[in-house]
């Protein structure tokens, strides 16, 4: 690029990158709402560098570990600023970071096939402030992380269907590594990418004399290899640390805190609970979804009906990108172990925007009035696109989480937010009054109490290498006090609520109810049991002495 097109550049990401993270802390700092997810992704990050026993393997392996990894620099200087940690801002930042990164990558891939600046501009920004990716560009989740890697993956694809570049076939191996380091959705989008570069080779055969079939089989072993080893090595290496750290190479998968631990309680929901089972309920609730993310495509199908090249090796491999991910949503809901979020859906809208460059490009070697004809199409697609996704986005039953967060002082993660800060304030009190006192939690459900406390070293949480020990017999472990959730929905999977059954609600032999707040969360003290054991008698024998019983009366004759 020219240099004043690389200033344009600066000036468009420093632009989007300003106005995602000033939004996101509006939202998370005077409006006190962030979404527990993106809290918990920070949380992880928290717990490497700031828990009571600091170490890389407290990043958690469940959840995909590379955002949490990407916030630990930007967490190094919490000690000056709490509030990266305590109302999420390091997610915030990273989120709106790769925003402005998708933004500028989009925006050099249209220059660089000589697109006009104009319309390079224009839907660029069409794409970057569509509500709903202008919102996950600053609300600290995983989606917009994933989002750029998926947008630098295809971009990198179609650079190499061009130029045959082995250059940008390493480009989509370390993309698609770092995307399954961020979401699980990217193993079905990395084997729609293993067809399509299938696609592509063979088509080339049929058009060069030179390409025999053992020559073209030799071209493709190289590059599936190429492009797939990174995330090939990226897996192997996954299930050897699940297994080398945890006991069980599945354990992402199948433990007590995994996708499927956490969804096998769908079958009562009343959204979800009908679509299991059942394949038309699956798809309705998939095409229902996933048909505002879809109105992009629109434009280039019509280009290609312009051009006549809609049956074409490299339109199969754009729906297989586009459709890749939905695929996967639908097998998910149909075994019950998706939740459904509309955020599970956006992704075929920013591989099809990734696809635009390409796709103008081949419009504008078709004359000028195909790319004028084009471009508007494009435009006035992403425009409706925007509209759509910000009218779904506003139903409370198409899209609950981002009806709460636009109705926010409503939403339950807001009133959630505000009594985990005040949990974390008594705390705080207690422990100053008993510097040598600790706290056991499962940080599975008080990651929020424990990114706003101030003594943070004083809880034993569930990352910590004598965790397991502490619950299982918490007087000899000296833990002073025991911190439970009610156990509802995936509360029930707390670690304290499924070692000890109903300690919500009767506590224990060795523990004794210290403090309730709204029904939600209760504080045990731990007490010697036998000492307890012997005032619990006292005060039976007491209460019995003077009630007058007929027995007492007898006996004392």
């Amino acid at each position: 690029m020219s240099k004043s097109k690389r200033l344009i550049a600066i000036a468009l990401g420093i632009a989007i990158f300003s106005a995602e993270l000033s939004f996101g802390i509006w939202m998370a700092h005077w409006n006190h709402f962030i979404p527990g997810d993106a809290l918990s992704r920070v949380a992880n990050a928290y717990y490497v560098l700031f828990s009571r026993d600091p170490h890389l393997a407290a990043i958690g392996f469940v959840w995909n570990p590379l955002p949490s990894l990407l916030m630990l620099p930007i967490l190094i200087i919490k000690p000056l600023f709490p509030e990266l940690a305590s109302e999420g801002i390091a997610g915030i930042i990273l989120t709106a970071l790769c925003a402005s990164l998708t933004a500028v990558h989009l925006f050099k891939s249209f220059i660089r096939r000589e697109n006009s600046l104009f319309l390079s501009i224009g839907l660029v920004m069409l794409f970057a402030f569509n509500p709903f990716i202008f919102l996950y560009g600053s609300n600290g989740m995983s989606e917009m992380i994933f989002v750029f890697f998926l947008v630098w993956c295809v971009t990198a694809f179609l650079d190499w269907t061009d130029s045959k570049s082995v250059i940008s076939l390493i480009f989509i191996g370390f993309s698609l590594a770092f995307a399954f380091f961020t979401r699980y959705e990217s193993i079905f989008f990395g084997g729609s990418l293993a067809v399509s570069l299938t696609l592509i080779i063979w088509s080339r055969r049929r058009t060069s004399e030179q390409n025999t079939y053992r020559i073209t089989c030799q071209k493709l072993e190289a590059s599936e290899l190429i492009a797939l080893l990174p995330v090939v090595y990226s897996g192997i290496i996954w299930l050897v640390l699940n297994w080398s750290i945890m006991g069980d190479s599945l354990f992402f998968l199948r433990s007590s805190y995994s996708n499927l631990a956490q969804s096998e309680g769908l079958i009562k929901n009343p959204t979800i609970g009908p679509v299991i089972g059942d394949l038309g309920a699956s798809l309705l609730f998939l095409v229902q979804r996933s048909a505002p993310f879809l109105i992009p495509l629109a434009a280039i199908i019509v280009m290609r009906l312009m051009r006549k090249k809609l049956l074409k090796s490299d339109f199969y491999c754009l729906l297989l990108f586009v459709f890749s991910i939905p695929l996967m949503q639908l097998i998910m809901l149909y075994r019950g172990a998706s939740y459904g979020w509309l955020r599970f859906f956006v992704y075929p809208m920013p591989l099809v925007v990734a696809w635009l460059p390409y796709e103008l490009k081949k419009q504008k070697e078709h004359g000028r009035r195909y790319y004028i004809v084009g471009g508007c199409i494009t435009a006035i697609t992403l425009a409706v696109c925007a509209y759509t996704t910000g009218y779904v986005m506003n139903n409370i039953h198409l899209a609950p989480e981002e009806y709460h967060t636009i109705h926010y002082k409503d939403s339950p993660i807001y009133q959630s937010n505000r009594l985990s800060k005040k949990i974390a304030s008594d705390l705080d009190q207690l422990l100053l009054k008993e510097p040598n006192a600790s706290v056991l939690m499962d940080s599975f459900n008080a990651f929020q109490i424990i990114l706003s406390t101030k003594r943070s070293n004083q809880f034993v949480i569930t990352s910590d290498r004598d965790f397991n020990q502490s619950l299982k017999d918490p007087f000899k472990k000296s833990i002073d006090y025991i911190l439970v959730p009610k156990p509802d929905g995936v509360a029930t999977l707390n670690a304290v609520n499924e070692r000890y059954k109903n300690f919500y609600g009767k506590g224990a032999a060795f523990a004794k109810l210290e403090k309730e707040y709204g029904n939600t969360w209760r504080l045990y003290r731990v007490v010697d049991p036998a000492k307890k054991k012997r005032i619990y008698n006292r005060e039976i024998k007491r209460i019995i002495q003077s009630s007058g019983h007929p027995l007492i009366k007898i006996q004392r004759k």
